[in-house]
C-alpha cells in the first residue's frame, strides 16, 4: 500500500546536503462550517489521510472559544499547541477544525514560526482558507450548535444563548478580517465554497499538491459540498382569529406581524404558517386584506416557508360554542401534509419572549429522539407560559403524532373534544414516555383571548369530559406502541392536599419535595377555606385587596419556587375534606395520586421511596400505604403519651407494623397512594375526616379486581399531635367518630355484635334509672360505671403493650422510660378518649338512625387481615364486661 507520505508529490528542497523528499500538510485554517469538511472528503477520496476533529472541551474552554476565540488559542498555542500542530501534520495530508481553525486569531508572526518549526522536522504546511458568507456561516453554526447540543454542553446562561448569534456572527466576522490579511501577504490562500466549487477549486489545489486539476475535480465532484447538517426543520404555526370588524383590520395586521416579527428573532427559525379565518369573515375585505400582508411577508423573508389558508366552519348563533379542538386539528393537518415537523397553535394576542425559541424545540426534539430511540419528531415538548406556569398551554407536537393517529385528535376521540383540554390531553400522552418536557426557556406570555380589541370571552368553555380517564387507555394502546420494546416508562405521580387551615410551612414542606427524574408530578392543592387563603396572600404580598383568583395565583407562584409543578385551587365554600380531595383527583391525570394531608412534615426522599415500589408493582396492586409516624420524645406532654396509649393512632402507623401482622386493607389518607380509578371519595363522612379513607380503600380494591395494598414503611411523613388542650384532642376524636359510624352500613360484612361498652351501657339503663334513681343518683351511677371502667381497663388491658406504644419502635424509637406515675395518668386520660370516641360514634349511629347496625356492634378495623380478630376481641370484652358489672356491682353496694 502507497504511504500517504508519497501520495503527495513531493516538493524537492535544496539545502547544502543535498536534494530530500519532504512530506505536504495542507492546512485549512477556515472556520467551522466553512467548507473545511468538503474539502477533507475530497483529499479522502484521494486516498490521503484527512482530520478534522475537534478535541474535547471543558465547558469554559468552549466558551472561551465562541466568546473569545484570540485569548482562547493563545492559551492553547503557548502550552501544546505548537507540539500538537506538528504532531498532526506529521501523520496526516490534510488538517482543519478544532483549534486549527482558530490560527488566524494569533500574530501573523505564529503561521511563520509553525511553517519553521515544520521545516526543521522535514515538513512542509501549505496554509489554505476555506470560506462563505457570514450569514451562512452563523446559520450552519447556529444548527451545528444545536444538533451536537453546545449551548448546554458549554453552559451557557439564558442570556448568553440570546448572544449566542451575536457571538457567531463577530467571530466570523473578526476570523474573516483576519484571513483577509493573511492572504494579502499570499501566507493563505483563499477557497471560497461555491455550487461550483469542483471549477474553481482545482487550480489552486493544483499549485499546493501538484495533483492534476481533472483528478481533484473528479473528487471534488464526487464528494458534492459536504453538509453534514440534515434540512433545517420546519415549524408550523397556527393561528386562528376572529377579525369581526372591518375598521379592526389595522388591529389584526398589527398584531400578527408582532408576532412573526418574535418568530422570526430566532434566525435558525423556519417556519410555515396556517391561518384560520371563520367562515362568515373568509370573503371580507378585512380578510383579504389580510391575506395579502402575509402574502407580502412571505415574499421578504426567507424564513417563512409558506401560508395556508384554513376557512373555519360557520356558527349559526351569536356566542355558539366554537370548535377550536377541531379547528386546531384541521389546521395541524393541514400543517403536517405540507411539511411541518411540529405544529404549535398560537394566538395573535402571544407574546414571544424567547429570541432563540426554535433551537430550543429542535433540541427537545433531538433529546426524545436520541434517548428513546424514535424518529425527529416523536413527542410533543411545551412552551413555558409565564402566565401560566407549568401547564402545558402551549404544547408543540411532533409530527409522528401524525403517523400514530392520522390527525391531531384520535379518530375515536373527535366527539370528545370541542374547544377545551386537547392541550393537556396531547401531553399526557407522551408524559410515560418522558416525550412531553416543558421547555423552560422557551418563554411566552399568553394575553387575554377572545375577539380582537375585546376583552370578553370569545366562546363559551366545554371541558372535555372523561379525557383524564381514557388517556392513559389512549397511551398504551397507540403512543407506546410507537416507541421501540422495552422503552422505560415513566411513572406519573400526583400529589393531592385539601388544605383547611392553608399553612405555609406545612405546604412549602411538601411542595418542595424532591421529585426523581423518573416521576412527573404535579402538586395539586384544593384551598377549603376561602378566608385562610385571603390571609396567606395577604401575608406574602402585605396587600390586602386581593381577590381570590389572584390570591391563588400568588400562593401558587410562592409554593412553586422550587421548581415544581404547583396548582392551587380554592372551593367556592367549605365543602370538607372528601369533596376536596374529589376535586384534586378529578384535577389529575396521573395514573396514581398519593394523599397527603396539609398538617404533616414529609422525609425528602417521600416520592423517591414511593417510586422505589411502583416500579416494581404489578397490576394487582391497588395502591401503597406510607407511614405517618408520630414524634415522640423523652419529655412527650402527658395528653400526647394518651393519644399514643390510646391506640387511636395506631392505623397511622401500620406501614411499620406489616412484617409482624398483615399486610394493611386500608390506610389513613394522610399518607396514602391509589391507582388511578373511577372511584371517589365518599361526602357523606364528617368534613374533618373520619371513616372516609376507610371506605375509599375498600372501594378502590374492589375496582381493581380485588388489588392488594402494599406497606411502604420507608415512604414516610411525621404527622405533629393534634394543636389544642385535652378537651380540644377529645372533641377532635369525638367528631371523628361520628364521621367514621357511618361505615356500619356501608359495609355491614365488617362488623360483628360485641357486649355493650361504657356509653352503651349508659344508654341503655337510661330509662331504668330515671324511673327507679333520683336524679343524683343516677349521675352517681354514672361517675361509678365511668370508674369501674377506668379500673377494668388498667387491670385488664395489656398496660406494658401501652408503655410501648409512647417508646415507639424503628429508629424512632424513644429508649428513656418516663415514672410510672406518668404511665399511670396517661393511660387513664387515654381510655377518657376512648369513651370520648365511643360516645361519638353512638351519636352517630342516632343521628344516622341506625339502631340495627349500630350499637352493640363493633368494626373489624382489620377487614378480616387479623385471624380471629372478632372472635378474640368478642372474649376479651366478655371478661371485661363480667368484671365491670362485678366492680360497679360492688362500688354500689359499698356506697
Amino acid at each position: 500500500m502507497t504511504t500517504t507520505a508519497t501520495l503527495i508529490e513531493s516538493t524537492p528542497l535544496v539545502n547544502g546536503k543535498g536534494n530530500r523528499t519532504e512530506h505536504i500538510c495542507v492546512v485549512n485554517v477556515g472556520l467551522y462550517r466553512s467548507g473545511t469538511t468538503t474539502l477533507a472528503e475530497a483529499f479522502t477520496k484521494l486516498g490521503l489521510k484527512a482530520y478534522h476533529h475537534f478535541p474535547s472541551l471543558p465547558p469554559h474552554h468552549l466558551k472561551k472559544v465562541l466568546q473569545d476565540p484570540q485569548a482562547a488559542v493563545q492559551e492553547w498555542y503557548s502550552t501544546v499547541g505548537l507540539k500538537e500542530i506538528l504532531k498532526l501534520v506529521s501523520e496526516h495530508a490534510y488538517i482543519c477544525d478544532g483549534w486549527v481553525a482558530l490560527l488566524p486569531f494569533l500574530k501573523l508572526s505564529v503561521l511563520a514560526e509553525i511553517e519553521l518549526q515544520a521545516r526543521e522536522a522535514n515538513l512542509q504546511i501549505k496554509f489554505v482558507s476555506t470560506s462563505r458568507s457570514v450569514d451562512e456561516t452563523v446559520k450552519s453554526e447556529l444548527q451545528h450548535w444545536v444538533i451536537h447540543d453546545l449551548e448546554r454542553r458549554s453552559e451557557l446562561s439564558f442570556d448568553e444563548r440570546c448572544r449566542l448569534e451575536d457571538d457567531l456572527r463577530n467571530r466570523a466576522i473578526q476570523h474573516q478580517r483576519h484571513v483577509r490579511n493573511l492572504c494579502s501577504l499570499e501566507l493563505v490562500k483563499l477557497l471560497p465554497l461555491s455550487n461550483r466549487i469542483q471549477d474553481t477549486w482545482p487550480d489552486i489545489l493544483t499549485t499546493i499538491t501538484n495533483f492534476e486539476p481533472l483528478r481533484w475535480s473528479k473528487a471534488l465532484t464526487d464528494v458534492g459540498v459536504c453538509n453534514p447538517n440534515p434540512s433545517l426543520p420546519i415549524a408550523g404555526i397556527l393561528v386562528t382569529m376572529r377579525l369581526q370588524r372591518n375598521d379592526n383590520i389595522e388591529e389584526a395586521t398589527s398584531s400578527v406581524k408582532r408576532l412573526l416579527d418574535e418568530i422570526e428573532n430566532d434566525q435558525l427559525c423556519r417556519y410555515l404558517l396556517v391561518l384560520g379565518i371563520d367562515a362568515d369573515e373568509r370573503h371580507s375585505e378585512s380578510a383579504s386584506m389580510l391575506i395579502q400582508h402575509l402574502n407580502e411577508h412571505i415574499e421578504s423573508s426567507p424564513q417563512m416557508h409558506s401560508l395556508h389558508l384554513v376557512t373555519n366552519p360557520p356558527r349559526q348563533l351569536h356566542r355558539e360554542p366554537f370548535a377550536l379542538c377541531r379547528v386546531w386539528d384541521q389546521m395541524a393537518a393541514e400543517a403536517w401534509t405540507h411539511g411541518a415537523d411540529w405544529v404549535v397553535l398560537l394566538g395573535d394576542d402571544v407574546e414571544i419572549t424567547c429570541p432563540f425559541h426554535h433551537r430550543a424545540f429542535y433540541r427537545s426534539f433531538l433529546d426524545i429522539s436520541n434517548r428513546i430511540n424514535v424518529p425527529f419528531g416523536f413527542g410533543c415538548p411545551f412552551w413555558n407560559d409565564i402566565t401560566f406556569p407549568g401547564f402545558p398551554t402551549f404544547p408543540c407536537v411532533g409530527k409522528i403524532h401524525y403517523e400514530i393517529f392520522g390527525g391531531l385528535i384520535p379518530e375515536h376521540r373527535r366527539d370528545s373534544f370541542v374547544n377545551q383540554d386537547l392541550d393537556p390531553y396531547l401531553h399526557h400522552l407522551y408524559l410515560k414516555l418522558g416525550a412531553a418536557p416543558c421547555v423552560t426557556v422557551a418563554t411566552l406570555r399568553n394575553g387575554v383571548g377572545g375577539s380582537i380589541g375585546s376583552s370578553e370571552a370569545r366562546y363559551v368553555r366545554i371541558p372535555a369530559q372523561g379525557w383524564r380517564d381514557f388517556v392513559l387507555e389512549d397511551f398504551r394502546s397507540y403512543v407506546l406502541r410507537f416507541a421501540p420494546e422495552g422503552t422505560p416508562e415513566y411513572i406519573t405521580l400526583d400529589v393531592v392536599v385539601p388544605s383547611f387551615r392553608v399553612r405555609l410551612d406545612f405546604l412549602r414542606s411538601i411542595c418542595h419535595l424532591k421529585v426523581p427524574a423518573r416521576i412527573r408530578t404535579n402538586f395539586i392543592i384544593i384551598i377549603d377555606n376561602i378566608d385562610a387563603l385571603l390571609r396567606a396572600a395577604r401575608d406574602l404580598t402585605d396587600d390586602c385587596n386581593i381577590t381570590i383568583p389572584q390570591a391563588e395565583d400568588i400562593l401558587e407562584r410562592h409554593l412553586a419556587m422550587s421548581g415544581n409543578v404547583v396548582r392551587i385551587r380554592c372551593n367556592e365554600s367549605n365543602l370538607g375534606a372528601s369533596a376536596s380531595r374529589n376535586r384534586g383527583i378529578n384535577e389529575s391525570a396521573a395514573e396514581f395520586i398519593l394523599n397527603l394531608d396539609d398538617d404533616l412534615i414529609p422525609d425528602e426522599d417521600l416520592l423517591e421511596q414511593y417510586g422505589n415500589k411502583l416500579f416494581h408493582i404489578d397490576d394487582t396492586v391497588a395502591g401503597l400505604v406510607g407511614l405517618v409516624r408520630f414524634p415522640r420524645t423523652p419529655d412527650m406532654p402527658l395528653r400526647h403519651a394518651a393519644v399514643l396509649m390510646s391506640y387511636l393512632t395506631f392505623m397511622f402507623e401500620i406501614a411499620e407494623q406489616e412484617n409482624n401482622m398483615y399486610t394493611p386493607a386500608w390506610g389513613v389518607t394522610a399518607n396514602i397512594l391509589f391507582r388511578r380509578t373511577h372511584i371517589r371519595f365518599d361526602p357523606i363522612y364528617a368534613k374533618t375526616g373520619g371513616g372516609e379513607d376507610v371506605d375509599y380503600s375498600l372501594r378502590v380494591t374492589e375496582a381493581c379486581n380485588g388489588g392488594r395494598l402494599l406497606a411502604v414503611p420507608e415512604a414516610r411523613v411525621v404527622h405533629p399531635f393534634w394543636p389544642g388542650s385535652v378537651f380540644h384532642l377529645a372533641s377532635h376524636f369525638h367528631n371523628w367518630a361520628v364521621g367514621d359510624g357511618a361505615l356500619f352500613q356501608r359495609f355491614p360484612e365488617h362488623t360483628y355484635w360485641s357486649f355493650p361498652n361504657l356509653p352503651e351501657m349508659i344508654l341503655i339503663t337510661f330509662p331504668l334509672c330515671f324511673i327507679w334513681m333520683a336524679c343524683w343518683q343516677y349521675f352517681q351511677f354514672i361517675f361509678f360505671s365511668i370508674s369501674a371502667d377506668f379500673f377494668v381497663d388498667l387491670v385488664c388491658d395489656d398496660y406494658q403493650h401501652r408503655i410501648a406504644m409512647v417508646q415507639g419502635i424503628g429508629k424512632d424509637r424513644v429508649t428513656e422510660k418516663r415514672g410510672n406515675l406518668f404511665y399511670f395518668f396517661a393511660h387513664i386520660l387515654a381510655n377518657l378518649f376512648i369513651l370520648v370516641l365511643e360516645c361519638g360514634r353512638l351519636r352517630g349511629h342516632i343521628v344516622r338512625c341506625n339502631f340495627t347496625r349500630g350499637p352493640f356492634r363493633r368494626f373489624d378495623w382489620h377487614i378480616g387481615r387479623l385471624t380471629n380478630a372478632p372472635s378474640n376481641f368478642r372474649k376479651r370484652e366478655a371478661h371485661k364486661f363480667c368484671f365491670f358489672v362485678a366492680i360497679l356491682s360492688f362500688i354500689w353496694y359499698c356506697a
